[in-house]
């Protein structure tokens, strides 16, 4: 059943959990809201409207849509195959020329007969280019097809599942290892929840989650990794703001970037805009750098308004 603020079911009230499910949700619990209407403009940036312009019509292609939210991250073989790509760039711009200077230099001062040295030199060329210049030339060729389309050529940088949330259903589903469902909960049984810890350099990191209410899960949703673990408390409320505008069903899809070709197709949504006669392409039709200056203005008026709407109670009266 879809979330709806202004049909909220009563849940009953937490009971207690084990060792691990008290350590999960040690932090600071952030209350159910009716969302208004804030954004977490760090996540409002990570997105630009040269970018969208480059894939539109094909939502397939976002993350977020009107249907729902999906998190995933690279795989360990896509992580390896990014620091090799990284590796060889490096290699075929710095150390290879330098690598070939190197080996001109007897040619051109060393002792002996022009004929020794250049059979010196060939035999040096040909191991450097057979065992150097190539198989990086091969891995860059490959990683230019790649970005041509071709696909089929990599199935191992399929990126795995982290999570979803689906706004029409009103679940919030966390993956496991090969993209199977570790659970699956209605949205409004879960827990927000803010912790905190130490970096090595002293600073605090912060993770968002989502735990589940009623079951000793050793895991939570972490929703964090929308913006990062290095953001302000009140950017955090934000974020939380935004989510809980996205699951509301009475309420229209937070205005992002990101979010604006779904607008139409959510009925919700496209009633508001018809409603109060917004532009449908107020976000995409902006250059990158109106679209910054649009944020930064945001971010001023959001300095003297509430991170959240007002709280709302979800739980049955004991």
């Amino acid at each position: 059943m879809a979330y709806n603020t202004e049909n909220i079911i009563p849940q009953p009230p937490k009971r207690p959990h084990g060792f691990l499910q008290r350590l999960l949700t040690k932090g600071k619990v952030f209350p159910f809201t009716k969302a208004n209407d804030t954004i977490a403009l760090s996540l409002a940036g990570e997105v630009t409207p040269s970018y969208l312009k480059d894939i539109e019509g094909d939502n397939k292609s976002l993350y977020w849509n009107e249907e729902r939210l999906n998190s995933e991250a690279l795989s360990g073989w896509s992580q390896f195959y990014t620091f090799l790509l990284t590796m060889t760039k490096i290699i075929l711009m710095f150390f290879l020329p330098l690598a070939y200077l190197i080996l001109l230099y007897p040619l051109l001062f060393s002792h002996g007969s022009w004929s020794e040295r250049w059979d010196d030199l060939s035999a040096a060329f040909y191991g450097q280019t057979l065992y150097g210049t190539l198989p990086c030339l091969l891995i860059w060729g490959h990683y230019k097809l790649v970005c041509k389309g071709y696909y089929f050529l990599a199935p191992f940088l399929k990126s795995k599942r982290v999570y979803s949330l689906n706004r029409q259903t009103g679940m919030v589903t966390l993956y496991k290892r090969g993209n199977k469902v570790r659970f699956t909960h209605p949205f409004i049984e879960f827990d927000c929840v803010l912790m905190s810890a130490p970096s090595p350099q002293g600073h605090l990191n912060y993770n968002l989650m989502l735990v589940h209410r009623y079951q000793p899960y050793s895991v939570g949703v972490p929703i964090s990794n929308l913006i990062g673990t290095n953001e302000r408390v009140v950017e955090y409320q934000r974020l939380w703001n935004m989510i809980q505008r996205y699951m509301d069903v009475s309420q229209p899809m937070p205005d992002l970037l990101v979010l604006e070709e779904a607008r139409a197709k959510d009925p919700v949504t496209a009633a508001h805009d018809q409603q109060t006669g917004r532009d449908p392409r107020y976000w995409r039709d902006m250059s990158d750098e109106t679209y910054k200056k649009t944020l930064a203005e945001i971010a001023e008026q959001q300095k003297t308004s509430p991170a959240t709407g007002p709280k709302i109670n979800i739980f049955a009266d004991s």
